[in-house]
């Protein structure tokens, strides 16, 4: 799990934990912005978490930030944006 001052918060290395949040964050982008491809969104979100904890570190509450992260790509998504592949 990631320590971050003192505190620990999800997204383990446990493979099962990850597949859980990610059923979370597909739900939450599929309910706010339906019609969208909630998969694409959760990937894009991921990816962008990815990107925070390479040129940040570790990340405060991680699944929070990758459903935001989800949510803002599929408002790309979602008005045909997208996002580079």
């Amino acid at each position: 799990m990631t320590q971050t001052k003192g505190r620990t918060y999800g997204l383990a290395s446990n493979p099962s934990e990850w597949a859980a949040h990610r059923r979370a964050v597909v739900f939450s982008v599929h309910r706010m912005f339906p019609g969208v491809d909630a998969e694409r969104a959760a990937t894009e979100g991921l990816g962008e978490l990815c990107r925070q904890i390479v040129v940040h570190g570790a990340v405060d509450r991680p699944a929070v930030v990758w459903c935001e992260a989800a949510i803002a790509a599929a408002a790309r998504l979602r008005t045909g944006a997208g996002s580079p592949a």
